[in-house]
């Protein structure tokens, strides 16, 4: 009896485990979502980074003593290169489904040299 009393205890423990997570999780601090930039009241790609996540305008530091220009990071839009770190002031907000930054290692590996700065990707509604 006392053994069935037991494993009756721990069943009902290990039931209240389970099931969806009752904490939210932690904002991800290298994604944008849309709902974000609808309350940042942003009418671009760019006002929308600047004010919700500035650290991904940031370069990282020169990378040769050669050049001392360090890099920026690279625009993708849906996939597609679509050039330097001034274009997304050309992005409306409205469209964007979400806006990631990706290191340097992280955006080499996506989309290979020509991403010292890192990456940020847009995703649009297209």
């Amino acid at each position: 009896m006392r053994t069935l009393a037991i494993a009756a205890a721990a069943l009902l423990t290990l039931g209240g485990c389970g099931g969806k997570p009752h904490h939210v999780s932690p904002q991800d601090r290298n994604l944008i979502t849309a709902d974000e930039i609808a309350k940042s009241n942003a009418t671009n790609a760019y006002e929308a980074v600047e004010r919700l996540r500035p650290a991904f305008l940031r370069t990282r530091g020169s990378q040769s003593l050669q050049n001392q220009q360090p890099p920026a990071p690279m625009i993708y839009i849906d996939g597609m290169r679509y050039g330097p770190l001034p274009t997304l002031a050309s992005v409306p907000a409205i469209g964007i489904v979400s806006i990631q930054y990706l290191n340097a290692i992280e955006a080499t590996q996506r989309f290979g040299f020509g991403n010292e700065g890192g990456a940020i990707m847009v995703t649009t509604k297209h």
